[in-house]
């Protein structure tokens, strides 16, 4: 079985089979029955077919966990393969939690958005590669993308002291752009769209001064750097 991390934690993958130090984790699955709510267009594969997995609690330290999601690719009625995209809550003030992803096997497209209300969105996307960490930062909703041609495995590390909401993007068919096969970005007519960029993750992270070079690591050996993730006030 392929090993991901030899340490702090052996990390085996293969196929949808994890384990960590020699036990066996189960993933939640997301099928297509439930992502057929954000796809630009109707699929028709089986709704029962299995679209990522989530392994959840592979580390937790401190109110926080590290998870792992396989994002395999996949062509849906054109569109990239891709996460059902979730909001947070308001971890402090006005701000919600904010969370830290990593790429650990092909490449991502992150697309964050900042909602204005009445519709109007501003968006930030993010390509990430193999290696790169990508903070999404507070009052940021967010959707994983996997452009290919590969699988997608994804690092990140949250507070664990709540529950994403899916509404959002459930009401607006999902995210503010569909990223194509061809890989033309679409845009949703549900949003109007103020302002977009795309950038690269260390030009995101250093609006916020965080560095990060490897996820599992720094946090297995140092807990209190994340400590932003509870209280994103200290993020500034």
């Amino acid at each position: 079985m392929p090993t991901i991390y030899e340490t702090p934690l052996k990390i085996e993958l293969s196929e949808k089979r994890l384990l960590v130090d020699g036990k066996e984790l189960i993933p939640s699955i997301r099928m297509l029955s439930e992502l057929k709510d954000v796809l630009l267009n109707p699929v028709k594969n089986d709704e029962s077919e299995e679209m990522y997995y989530m392994f959840r609690d592979v580390c937790k330290k401190d109110g926080m966990r590290y998870d792992l999601t396989l994002i395999p690719y996949r062509d849906l009625g054109g569109e990239c393969a891709k996460t059902y995209g979730h909001c947070h809550p308001v971890a402090e003030g006005n701000m919600t939690y904010p969370e830290i992803y990593q790429v650990l096997d092909g490449r991502a497209l992150f697309i964050l958005q900042k909602e204005l209300g009445s519709a109007a969105t501003i968006v930030t996307m993010v390509d990430a590669k193999k290696g790169d960490v990508v903070l999404i930062p507070p009052n940021h909703c967010h959707v994983s993308i996997n452009p290919g041609p590969g699988d997608l495995l994804l690092a990140n590390i949250v507070a664990d002291n709540f529950k994403s909401n899916y509404g959002h993007f459930k009401e607006n068919k999902g995210a503010a752009y569909y990223y194509m096969a061809d890989g033309e970005l679409l845009q949703n007519d549900n949003y109007i769209v103020e302002k977009n960029e795309r950038i690269t993750p260390d030009r995101i992270n250093k609006r916020y001064n965080f560095e990060c070079k490897d996820l599992l690591t720094e946090f297995y050996n140092n807990p209190e750097k994340f400590g932003f993730l509870k209280k994103p006030g200290l993020i500034f």
